[in-house]
């Protein structure tokens, strides 16, 4: 293998490397960003729920 050969293989060694690591980060952020619409969906019915008793208890 000449030394061209050589530089492009490690190269391209490289270029997998930080694309495998994209693809973890963008997982990662993938993930992230369901935990968030959950925790934000988790505080809606929360408010929703403190407003049904509220209300509930007006009419009692």
């Amino acid at each position: 293998m000449d030394q061209k050969q050589k530089k492009r293989l490690a190269i391209t060694r490289e270029l997998m490397e930080n694309a495998k690591k994209r693809i973890d980060l963008s997982y990662e952020l993938e993930q992230d960003l369901e935990n968030l619409g959950l925790q934000r969906r988790m505080k809606q019915l929360d408010l929703e729920n403190k407003l049904l008793k509220k209300q509930n208890n007006e009419l009692a």
